[in-house]
Order: C-alpha cells, then sequence, then structure tokens
C-alpha cells in the first residue's frame, strides 16, 4: 500500500483532494488513501494516470491562485507523490505500467 509516513502525511491529504476533486471511484480511492494496495496491472495504471491528470490540476490551480488545502504552491507535494506513487508500482512490479503512462503525459 501507499505509505505516506512521517512528513508525507500532508501528501496523502493533497492526494485526497484531488481524488475527490476528480471523483475518484471507490477502489481507487481506497488505493490513493493507503488503504488497500493495487492488485493489478489495470489499477497500477489507474492509478498513474490519477497522478499526471492530479498534477495537470495541481498546475491550473496553482496558475488561476486556487489555494489546496491552505497552500497554493504544492510543488513540493507533487514531488513527493511522484516519488510515492512511482516508487510503490516500480517496487511492487509495475514499473511498466508506470513507464507507459509516464511516457502518454
Amino acid at each position: 500500500m501507499l505509505n505516506y509516513s512521517g512528513s508525507d502525511a500532508h501528501a496523502r491529504e493533497i492526494a485526497l483532494h484531488y481524488a475527490n476533486t476528480l471523483k475518484t471511484d471507490t477502489l481507487l480511492m481506497a488505493i490513493i488513501a493507503g488503504k488497500a494496495p493495487v492488485t493489478c496491472a489495470k489499477e497500477a495504471t489507474l492509478l498513474a494516470e490519477f497522478y499526471w491528470q492530479m498534477l495537470d490540476l495541481s498546475a491550473s490551480d496553482e496558475k488561476h491562485g486556487v489555494a489546496v488545502l491552505g497552500e497554493v504552491h504544492n510543488e513540493h507535494w507533487m514531488q513527493r507523490l511522484l516519488n510515492i506513487i512511482g516508487g510503490y508500482l516500480e517496487q511492487n512490479g509495475y514499473a511498466d505500467e508506470w513507464e507507459t503512462v509516464c511516457d502518454r503525459y
């Protein structure tokens, strides 16, 4: 499962904010929350796609001065989420899915 230990707890909150904004389904929401593991390539692809959709929305929010959880500039958290999500997928056998999605964005 995704690990948001220590100072990464805020990254989890930002990811959940965007998951709600993007109206993700219940299973993906549980994965993003760190309550369920990725169990197949399809879920890995959905999680990777979520990251890039979240990044695009975060950039748009910053451009328009929209504060997310009290912060307008969330680049640091987007970088942490890149490491958390990408690292998780790579460590759990879904590097190909991660790379395929990254190549599309």
